[in-house]
């Protein structure tokens, strides 16, 4: 079967006429008119008044490029004229269904009927066997008001286009949606996503986001796990991790994205994994952020470090590591055992240096979490004591004090 072009809509002229009809009557309401100006009026090209409503000027209020009025008038006429097939660029396409408020062409088949023989006609024009299957998923991302979220994402035209519906559950038991369009391109083993959003009544780009696939078609994937970089609600400009779970039909998508529930599979998962880059523009490097004012306090902590965990009367643990003072990174210095996660951090406006440690190899400690004061840093002194809370290698649970020599 002959495919169309990409992202191009071919119409059998008997529905591009119903298209024609719901334009105008949108038209007419949206303009409060009992009747439509003439042609050259209504489509915008011509010696039509710039000043008074046209679809010229509403089409370009939606997107981003220019609109030649005209274009549309010469379809129509094409319509009325006997062909028997319209085309519509993509760019036309996209903003006649935004003005009519369409998710896509086929939700417009569906609400506007005319007889099995000419929707199957209708449907043969638009997709091939491939561009005809329509993937529906639920997806999840950590996001506004630190919030577990779900959205329903559309995936058609042989996973060449994405539309993303983003579901916030309101107060009142109603549900507020933010949408965003996009196209997919495949790149070895990931699918690269680039999506446009409607702000300010114009299409404007949105995000990109990057899913991994492996060498699988990625119909036949259960998941989707990728991450994100975009603005969300409130214009933030954030980047997170977000996973896509295949339904089975769009009932069910629509179904799972109002339920309250987040699966703990998902949960876990995606839980705080969000970062937000803060609405600012420092002047200064004690405005980067509210950590700055703490920065003097955080360069003290790069050393080496050795630490005696009191693990109970009689035995006691130790570990040693040095932090790097160029890059701030950490290595262990205790043979046969390695950082296999690690991370630290101030807390209590830079008063508490808190270390996280997943440990793997030789040592009686798997995690563990420990705390002490910084002035212990600044005053150079040989040890000083901590508390430490965490799991043993026999998987009980642990707490104590720790003891903590520093050098430069």
């Amino acid at each position: 079967m002959k495919k169309t072009e990409e992202f191009a809509l071919s119409i059998t002229s008997e529905f591009f006429k119903l298209l024609i009809e719901e334009i105008n009557e949108t038209f007419k309401t949206k303009h409060a008119l009992v009747q439509l100006p003439k042609n050259y009026q209504l489509y915008g090209y011509g010696d039509f008044d710039e000043s008074k409503p046209s679809l010229k000027s509403d089409f370009e209020v939606i997107g981003t490029e220019f609109i030649n009025g005209k274009y549309l008038y010469d379809k129509t006429r094409q319509a009325y004229k006997g062909r028997p097939v319209i085309r519509l660029s993509k760019y036309y396409k996209s903003i006649i269904l935004l003005y009519l408020g369409y998710a896509d062409f086929k939700t417009f088949i569906n609400e506007n009927s005319l007889g099995k023989d000419e929707t199957r006609e209708q449907l043969a024009l638009l997709y091939d066997e491939k561009r005809n299957s329509i993937f529906y998923y639920i997806s999840y991302y950590y996001g506004e008001d630190n919030k577990l979220n779900k959205g329903q994402t559309i995936i058609s035209e042989d996973f060449k286009k994405v539309t993303h519906a983003y579901v916030y559950p309101e107060d009142d038991g109603s549900f507020k949606t933010h949408h965003s369009f996009g196209t997919i391109v495949r790149r070895e083993d990931t699918l690269h996503i680039k999506t446009k959003t409607l702000l300010d009544g114009k299409l404007v780009e949105g995000g990109s986001e990057i899913y991994y696939i492996g060498h699988n078609d990625p119909s036949n994937t259960k998941f989707l796990i990728g991450t994100y970089c975009t603005f969300d609600i409130y214009t933030q400009t954030v980047a997170g991790k977000s996973i896509f779970e295949k339904c089975e039909s769009r009932e069910e998508m629509e179904a799972k994205s109002k339920d309250k529930i987040i699966p703990a599979y998902i949960a876990q998962e995606l839980r705080k994994s969000r970062i937000i880059n803060p609405s600012i523009v420092p002047k200064d490097i004690m405005e980067l952020s509210n950590k700055s004012p703490y920065a003097s306090i955080y360069n003290l902590i790069p050393g080496n470090y050795v630490l005696k965990f009191e693990l109970n009367d009689s035995t006691m643990e130790t570990l040693k590591f040095k932090i790097s003072g160029n890059d701030f990174t950490i290595k262990s210095h205790t043979p046969n055992v390695y950082f296999e996660n690690e991370n630290f951090q101030l807390n209590n406006k830079g008063s508490i240096v808190h270390f996280s440690f997943k440990l793997v190899g030789i040592i009686a400690l798997d995690c563990v979490d420990i705390y002490f004061k910084t002035y212990f840093l600044k005053e150079k002194n040989e040890s000083e004591a901590g508390v430490f809370s965490g799991v043993d290698n026999e998987n009980r649970l642990v707490n104590g004090h720790v003891f903590i020599e520093f050098s430069k």
